[in-house]
């Protein structure tokens, strides 16, 4: 899926080291269908993985992953509300080559 000439992408070297983590590929994959609450997002996250705490989860996403994907312009969290600044089809080329690859190895 080739990505739009008229849609400004980050540079690859901030995509990739962006996309590293599994968590924040399901960050961007959650945003993909609107903005939620740093809240709503780490209860939803800790429902899909045994043994989380949600309130674990919402430590990590506020102390790691949500700055990370704010410096490399992926997201913006204003008030505990996460929204996806760049163009989908920026970034979601890069989400499915990252799970198909990503999953051979974690």
């Amino acid at each position: 899926m080739p990505i739009p000439d008229d849609i400004d992408t980050p540079a690859p070297s901030v995509v990739f080291s962006t996309l590293a983590s599994q968590r924040r590929r399901l960050v961007l994959r959650e945003l993909l269908d609107g903005e939620k609450s740093v809240t709503s997002l780490a209860q939803k996250i800790a429902s899909e993985k045994a043994n989380s705490e949600p309130r674990r989860i919402y430590a990590q996403l506020h102390h790691s992953h949500l700055p990370k994907l704010e410096d490399s312009g992926f997201v913006s969290v204003e008030d505990g509300i996460i929204t996806l600044v760049c163009h989908p089809e920026a970034i979601e080329p890069y989400l499915i080559l990252a799970e198909r690859y990503g999953s051979q190895k974690e």
